[in-house]
């Protein structure tokens, strides 16, 4: 049931917008940045999610004023399946619990269509079950969202699916150079992906595809998407850059901006790897004696994902994630481990940050490369190892950590370091630095007032409002 009565909604609105993301932060989180840039145009926002999500995004909006346009809708999981969503990385019971969600999702949908003219659906691509049967009413459109790069996308689609794409020769002859570093389907992400990128390719239910993405960065890829499909293929980011406008007045003063605020120029790496990855002990040990062997400056979020391995005993002292003895006393005034949340678009954009050491998920490679900061690559999973390969062979502004090829290897202290001095202290590193920033600031002109990706991103409300 929804948190927010339909009734109270005007009958006579002439459109409102259900956003229903896959619940995954790492998804949701670029819906509800979306959401809010369609709320901001006073159109009536229903958000679809489980109910902690809600809660977290609700205390993120607090005090703004598009959160007035935005209704919650907690999506309840069937008694006898609550809790599995956390039972573990099991394949069958990450599907049972998402199939669960179709039939709550698909009757708010239909209780929605009948309080507005019309009803724009917008969809994360792997909830398309979620809103098949909506489609059936006169008055309901949608949108398929990826909240992958239009780079990995086309590369996972060409494996996928034979003949989809003209040949494309420096695609081929990257593929060539690359030889077995070329990510397979079959290697980087979970068995039933094939048949999923399948259906979503085939899905005719939709009146259009968006991405977190823009013309300046992935224009040709958007392209050969597009023309692989007759519908409209929309690039709609980078996402993160629609909340600068409303957040500039609120920024923190995290202990790392005061450590940054005492550095040096592009002295500094970040080094962070999501929420979600795990490294084992001995890793983590490899990552931090290559960090203080480098002698560069960095700021090392360490976060509960990166804790252990599924199946690891390992020790902890006071709930904190074990570092080499005296680690952080040798790199006191040079380092900083950060154990919780970081601002990680404020640490990118800070002058003193040169370098982000990243897993290579999308999110996070949009924001980096927004910010004309270059990468140490060191993909983990699904899409990963193709932003990797984008970072370094296409945009030319990233070194790599750990390639794809030898992802089962652990990554020592030494091959840390080279990573590190590469991108923080050689020639080689200043000119990915220079072409990172040249990057930036075409997506940034792109995306100001009259440029190409903010009149993409209007275009896209007027194709949700005609």
């Amino acid at each position: 049931m929804a948190t927010n009565s339909s009734e109270n909604i005007d009958q006579l609105n002439e459109v409102i917008v259900a956003m229903v993301p896959f619940p995954d932060y790492s998804h949701l989180n670029q819906l509800f940045i979306l959401g809010c840039f369609i709320a901001s145009h006073n159109i009536l926002v229903h958000f679809l999610c489980l109910a902690d999500r809600n809660q977290d995004l609700k205390l993120r909006v607090q005090g703004d004023l598009r959160a007035s346009n935005i209704h919650f809708h907690d999506i309840l999981v069937p008694s006898s399946l609550a809790g599995i969503e956390d039972a573990g990385h099991g394949l069958p019971s990450i599907v049972t619990f998402i199939r669960s969600l179709i039939d709550p999702i698909q009757r708010t949908c239909i209780d929605l269509s009948t309080n507005a003219k019309r009803l724009v659906i917008i969809h994360d691509s792997i909830m398309m079950d979620h809103v098949r049967d909506v489609h059936s009413y006169p008055n309901v459109k949608s949108y398929m969202f990826h909240s992958i790069s239009a780079f990995a996308r086309y590369s996972l689609l060409r494996q996928s699916i034979d003949h989809i794409f003209d040949d494309d020769d420096d695609h081929e002859e990257m593929i060539e150079k690359m030889q077995y570093e070329f990510p397979l389907l079959e290697s980087s992400v979970a068995p039933f992906a094939a048949v999923l990128l399948r259906k979503e390719h085939e899905w005719k239910l939709n009146s259009g595809e968006i991405m977190n993405s823009c013309r300046e960065l992935e224009g040709k890829y958007l392209d050969l998407l597009a023309n692989a499909k007759d519908k409209p293929w929309l690039a709609v980011g980078p996402l993160h850059m629609l909340l600068e406008s409303h957040d500039s007045s609120n920024k923190s003063h995290h202990e790392c901006l005061e450590f940054l605020d005492k550095q040096d120029v592009n002295s500094v790496i970040l080094v962070s790897f999501g929420t979600t990855t795990t490294f084992s002990q001995e890793q983590v040990s490899e990552l931090a004696l290559g960090l203080e062997q480098s002698n560069h400056k960095f700021i090392w979020v360490l976060r509960e994902g990166d804790k252990k391995m599924e199946n690891e005993k390992f020790e902890e002292k006071d709930g904190k994630i074990e570092l080499p003895e005296g680690f952080e006393e040798r790199t006191k005034g040079r380092g900083m481990v950060v154990r919780n949340w970081a601002p990680q678009l404020e640490i990118l954009g800070h002058p003193s940050t040169g370098g982000f050491l990243s897993h290579c998920g999308w999110n996070s490679c949009i924001e980096i490369i927004s910010m004309g900061v270059p990468l140490a690559t060191w993909p983990i999973q699904y899409d990963q190892p193709y932003n990797a390969i984008q970072v370094i062979n296409v945009l030319k502004i990233g070194t790599s950590v750990k390639s794809w090829a030898r992802r089962e290897e652990l990554v020592t202290t030494s091959t840390i370091e080279k990573a590190v001095k590469t991108l923080m202290g050689t020639t080689e590193g200043e000119e990915m630095r220079q072409r990172a920033m040249e990057l930036s600031n075409k997506i940034k002109s792109s995306d100001s007032h009259g440029g190409l990706a903010r009149k993409e991103m209007e275009s896209f409300i007027s194709y949700i409002t005609r």
